[in-house]
């Protein structure tokens, strides 16, 4: 029988020092609700609508006013710290979101100031698409591709697993937004012996495939490797995460047979 069980914890608590009693919340988490696993590998699908791309660092963006056209901000570059920076409103966070998302954001940032702020992103020049594979792989680091990338081909990009490596927990993090970043544990042995191939997941630009050489028990090994992947970053990619690490949440869904 298949089970997820969800962690969601602050870090900025965890900050402080993940004791004991704090690392064994995983082992006595709620049950997570099926459905809710179901929508996070539906939402990646192996071609990126434009309704549904992620903003990311290194994309060029254009603001573009329709009433207060002076306003217009073209090829904005979004920093390594995640941000554009527009008159009036400063700095925005704009890596980690659909610029549907970014769009309200913005404005309602410019409502505070304008009268009619009727506005619309539009991604200029993407980044190009990177996905990190790191751990216990031959040959770890990000892996460009084009259109799509799925759990085992980006392991084959990485040369495959190392010895030790821990197959049937490996993780995929992803940022979900710039609050929150998930953690989903894959069994990739039943996905490679065929007994649960419908797991080869589709991964999103900036996931990180972690293959651990054990299992991940607490949410303290979780924020360890996080910290590690993060301080210092391990690209250009992360650094915002940096910034917001202590105000971001840590999900983990795990599958257990």
């Amino acid at each position: 029988m298949t089970r997820v069980i969800a962690i969601v914890v602050c870090l900025a608590a965890v900050s402080a020092g993940c004791g004991t009693k704090n690392a064994g919340r995983d082992a006595q988490g709620e049950l997570y609700k099926p459905n809710e696993l179901g929508k996070f590998v539906e939402e990646t699908t192996p071609v990126e609508s434009e309704r549904d791309y992620v903003i990311g660092v290194g994309d060029h963006l254009d603001v573009v006013f329709f009433v207060h056209k002076e306003l217009t901000t073209l090829n904005l570059l979004v920093r390594s710290d995640d941000r554009i920076t527009l008159p009036y409103v400063g700095d925005v966070i704009a890596a980690g979101v659909t610029p549907m998302q970014l769009d309200s954001n913005l404005t309602d940032r410019f409502s505070e100031v304008l009268r009619d702020p009727n506005l619309s992103v539009i991604v200029r020049q993407p980044a190009q698409k990177l996905v990190y594979v790191l751990g216990q792989v031959k040959a770890p680091g990000g892996f460009p591709y084009e259109n799509s990338v799925s759990l085992l081909h980006a392991l084959a990009l990485a040369k495959g697993l190392d010895r030790g490596a821990k197959t049937t927990h490996v993780l995929v993090i992803r940022r979900k937004g710039p609050e929150k970043i998930v953690g989903i544990e894959v069994n990739v042995k039943a996905i490679t012996t065929g007994s649960n191939v419908q797991n080869d997941i589709w991964l999103r630009n900036y996931d990180i495939v972690y293959v651990p050489q054990t299992r991940i028990q607490s949410l303290a090994e979780f924020v360890t490797i996080m910290n590690e992947i993060i301080y210092p970053p391990f690209d250009i990619v992360f650094r915002g995460w940096q910034i917001q690490v202590l105000q971001q949440q840590l999900e983990i869904l795990r599958l257990t047979e």
